[in-house]
């Protein structure tokens, strides 16, 4: 069994962008080796279930997408243009290496005008997504024999490993996560638990909440935590809007979340003696919260995050301590909740 940084490189170098990428395959493999039986869903998610002792049960819910692009043209000259899929910063983007999910897998970068042809009114303006394209260096008929309109484009994956237990990559967002979430099915599948846990890792949150609306429409749940990235610190943000690395992970509190729930999740972390940062979140989350905890009659949902530095760029940050101790706290949260119901919780 790999130890929490092999398993995030692991996570993190998979492709998951649409439908498209192995991401689920990975996920799916690795449970596997944990003696965690897992499916892939017609939506794309990857779905386990542990059984509890008791009737009620929760969902742990993790995305498995991440930020990328799609083949939109391919012009005579064999350059690739394309448009986004989730929100990203075309600022970024200008020498960035991708990988395009063509008939196999293709290296390319995203070009740009050498500044020495670039005249003095352009210098300080930022390129249009609409001019940008991928040169994958091949002759053009072997591009649109290779290459077509809609194929998946993700950024190239490079794991590095930064000063202490920092790491950066793309995708950390939100394989952070779906890191945490497997550390807590292992931890869970050791011992006894009341309630029936059912770990999600979810698609296309990112863009449609297909795999968070779906699963918590179908599945007999009476609670759910939800693990996502928080921003990390950087300047000129106030504070109520970033957290610290290495500092623990953030527990929500706003009017998607149940006080009670937030309330146990602080005792537990105090119980474990984890350092932990509380979220202020006054409406809607941007997280799959929003499409668990408004469903069906209602879903009593919390979110956990992970501080998260460069959010939605191939250069995420996160700290391994942070997502070990997200764990550590879930696990021990999703005990205590199976024992005391939260309607009986003052």
């Amino acid at each position: 069994m790999e130890n929490v940084d092999a398993l995030l490189e692991k996570l993190t170098l998979a492709i998951g962008v649409g439908y498209g990428g192995d991401v689920q395959e990975v996920i799916v493999k690795t449970l596997s080796a944990d003696n965690i039986r897992c499916v892939i869903g017609d939506d794309g998610s990857v779905s386990a279930h542990l059984k509890g002792s008791g009737k009620r049960g929760i969902m742990l819910a993790c995305h498995i997408d991440e930020i990328g692009y799609m083949v939109s043209r391919i012009d005579d000259a064999g350059r690739i243009f394309f448009t986004e899929i989730g929100g990203t910063d075309v600022r970024i983007l200008p020498g960035q290496e991708v990988t395009i999910l063509g008939k196999k897998k293709y290296r390319g970068y995203v070009g740009v005008k050498p500044p020495h042809l670039v005249g003095k009114e352009e210098r300080g303006k930022v390129l249009p997504l609409t001019d940008l394209f991928v040169d994958v260096g091949m002759a053009p008929m072997l591009v649109k024999k290779s290459i077509g309109v809609g194929d998946y484009i993700a950024f190239a994956g490079k794991y590095q490993k930064l000063q202490g237990d920092l790491r950066s990559v793309k995708a950390l967002d939100n394989r952070a996560s779906v890191a945490c979430g497997i550390l807590v099915l292992r931890e869970l599948a050791k011992m006894d638990h009341v309630l029936s846990v059912y770990f999600v890792a979810t698609s296309q949150e990112e863009y449609t909440g297909l795999g968070a609306r779906t699963h918590a429409y179908k599945l007999p749940l009476d609670y759910a935590v939800v693990v996502d990235v928080s921003h990390a610190e950087y300047p000129d943000l106030k504070e109520h809007e970033c957290f610290p690395l290495d500092s623990g992970p953030t527990i929500v509190r706003g009017a998607t979340v149940p006080a009670r729930m937030h309330d146990l999740l602080v005792t537990t972390a105090k119980e474990l003696e984890i350092s932990y940062q509380v979220e202020p979140v006054p409406s809607r989350t941007g997280t799959d919260a929003d499409d668990i905890a408004f469903n069906r009659e209602g879903i009593p949902t919390c979110i956990v995050g992970i501080p998260l530095r460069y959010m939605h760029t191939p250069v995420e940050i996160v700290s391994l301590k942070d997502i070990e101790r997200a764990a550590r706290l879930i696990t021990r949260f999703i005990k205590k909740l199976g024992d005391v119901p939260l309607h009986v919780l003052k």
